[in-house]
């Protein structure tokens, strides 16, 4: 099944768009949802009219975001920044995207780096509280890691985008709707163009660009 659905997404990318469609989205758009699971989420999109396709989001944190994870005393994460490029393609009423080349960062410190030590103290603060012997540790330490980093993967922070990277969208007006299903449920965003003045486009590319010179 995994590899029928990328091949299909594969076709996707290689059929090439209707001409009137394209034309429609080319540009930049922006917008902000506030997700219950993560924080406030602003993003701009850009589609380019040779295929080329930019993402920029910045997820404003929740307080308790990992409050639920017991262990030590959890970091304070403020910002996530994320930036990928790739290219895009229209299949019917949908648009999907291959995203080649991702940069996400934690208050400016690598994704990776930020949450691997993260899950190393908390892995730490199991095996102290159930006695692992020291020569099981370094064993233990990496499995934990890889399960933390599962457990974080599920929470899929470009949530613009579904799990094979397809949303469905429509144009009404200057609004670009994408509309994403996930297992935790739809989410509907609402897009303007950045040379439309909005109030997404007042309130959101500010926190965006204070964001990233931090």
């Amino acid at each position: 099944m995994h590899q029928l659905l990328s091949s299909v997404l594969l076709l996707c990318l290689l059929v090439p768009p209707l001409a009137a469609q394209q034309e429609a989205l080319h540009g930049t758009w922006e917008g902000t949802i506030v997700d219950e699971q993560i924080g406030e989420i602003a993003i701009r999109l850009t589609f380019e009219e040779d295929g080329a396709f930019e993402i920029n989001q910045v997820i404003q944190v929740k307080d308790d975001f990992l409050a639920d994870v017991q262990g030590p005393e959890p970091p304070t994460i403020e910002t996530i920044v994320a930036h990928g490029t790739g290219t895009y393609g229209i299949l019917f009423d949908a648009i999907v995207v291959s995203i080649t080349a991702l940069d996400i960062s934690v208050d400016g410190k690598d994704f990776v780096e930020f949450f691997t030590q993260v899950a190393r103290d908390f892995a730490r603060y199991v095996a102290d509280s159930h006695e692992i012997p020291a020569e099981n540790y370094p064993a233990f330490e990496q499995e934990f890691i890889d399960a933390f980093f599962a457990e974080l993967d599920k929470v899929q922070f470009f949530a613009i985008l579904n799990e094979w990277g397809v949303s469905a969208y429509a144009l009404e007006g200057d609004t670009l709707i994408l509309t994403t299903t996930r297992e935790t449920g739809v989410t509907i965003w609402e897009l303007h163009p950045v040379d439309e003045p909005s109030a997404v486009a007042q309130t959101t590319w500010g926190r965006l660009k204070a964001a990233w010179r931090r």
